[in-house]
C-alpha cells in the first residue's frame, strides 16, 4: 500500500486535531507537518511537498487561497473551512473536496475516496510520463492561459517549426502538425540542442525545421513545409550552404 504523505494548515489548533482524528482511520496517510498560519505553510508545503494537504482559508498571514497560489508545485487540495461562501472561489483550485466545519465522518470518508482517486490518477499521469520520455517524446512545459503550470510529451516527428515569440525572445513557439502551438519559456539555443538530434535542423536565425517535413526549396531563399495550410519559413544567407546540401541528401533519399 502507497504512503500518502499529508500536511494540515489552520489556524485553530483543535482543527488540526480533528483533521488527524479522522485520519486515523486510513492507515496510509502520514501527516508529516502541521502548521497554524498561511505563511509557515507556504514554506513548510514547499519544503516537504506532501501528496495531499488540508487548507483552512481563513488563516492570518496568507490566507489559503493566497498560500495555494504561491506555491511551487500542485498537491492534492482539500478545503476544511466553517465558512460555505468560499466554496463558489475554492473550486477555482481545483480541490479534490470542499469540508464544512464540523467535519462528520461520513463526510470525511467520501472526500478521502475522491482523494484517493485523485492521487491514483496523478501517479497514473506521471507513470505514462515517464513511459514517453523513455521512448524518445519531448517535455514541453509551460503555462496556460490561465496561468497555471503545465507539462506535455510531444512526439518530435509532429512538430513542424520553432521561432521565438514575435514580441519576447526569452518564449519559443513550437508549431505542431495538428496547428497546435505551444510557448515555452526556453531560448532557441537550448531547443536546438534539444531537437537536433532528432532530426531538427536552424536554417534562419529565428527558425528551426522538422527535416521530415520540408517540402521544397523555393528559390534558395524559402523552404515550404508540409502540412494542411504549408508554410514558408526563410532561409538566412549564414544558412543557404547548409539547407542545400540538406536538399541534395533528401533528393537523394
Amino acid at each position: 500500500m502507497q504512503v500518502i504523505k499529508a500536511v494540515i494548515v489552520d489556524d485553530e489548533e483543535f482543527a488540526i486535531i480533528d483533521i488527524k482524528d479522522h485520519l486515523c482511520a486510513y492507515p496510509n496517510i502520514e501527516v508529516i507537518g502541521t502548521f497554524s498560519n498561511g505563511k509557515e505553510g507556504l514554506d513548510g508545503i514547499n519544503r516537504l511537498k506532501p501528496d495531499l494537504i488540508f487548507v483552512d482559508i481563513e488563516m492570518p498571514e496568507l490566507n489559503g487561497f493566497e498560500m495555494l497560489g504561491r506555491l511551487s508545485y500542485s498537491p492534492v487540495v482539500v478545503f476544511c473551512t466553517g465558512f460555505s461562501k468560499y466554496a463558489i472561489e475554492g473550486y477555482e483550485y481545483d480541490p479534490s473536496d470542499f469540508l464544512l466545519k464540523p467535519i462528520k465522518v461520513q463526510r470525511f470518508d467520501i472526500a478521502m475516496q475522491k482523494v484517493f482517486k485523485d492521487i491514483d490518477h496523478r501517479l497514473l499521469e506521471q507513470r505514462l510520463f515517464r513511459q514517453k520520455q523513455q521512448v524518445g517524446y519531448l517535455l514541453l512545459e509551460f503555462r496556460d492561459l490561465h496561468g497555471d503550470s503545465r507539462k506535455v510529451y510531444v512526439w518530435p516527428d509532429d512538430i513542424v517549426y520553432v521561432q521565438p515569440q514575435e514580441n519576447n525572445a526569452n518564449y519559443i513557439e513550437y508549431h505542431l502538425s495538428d496547428a497546435t502551438c505551444y510557448i515555452v519559456k526556453k531560448p532557441l539555443k537550448k531547443a536546438l540542442l534539444d531537437l537536433e538530434p532528432k532530426g531538427f535542423v536552424q536554417v534562419h536565425r529565428s527558425f528551426l525545421v522538422n527535416k521530415s517535413k520540408i517540402k521544397e526549396l523555393f528559390k534558395n531563399e524559402t523552404l515550404v513545409l508540409r502540412g494542411a495550410n504549408p508554410v514558408q519559413i526563410p532561409i538566412s544567407k549564414g544558412y543557404r550552404k547548409i539547407v542545400k546540401n540538406l536538399m541534395v541528401s533528401i533528393h537523394a533519399e
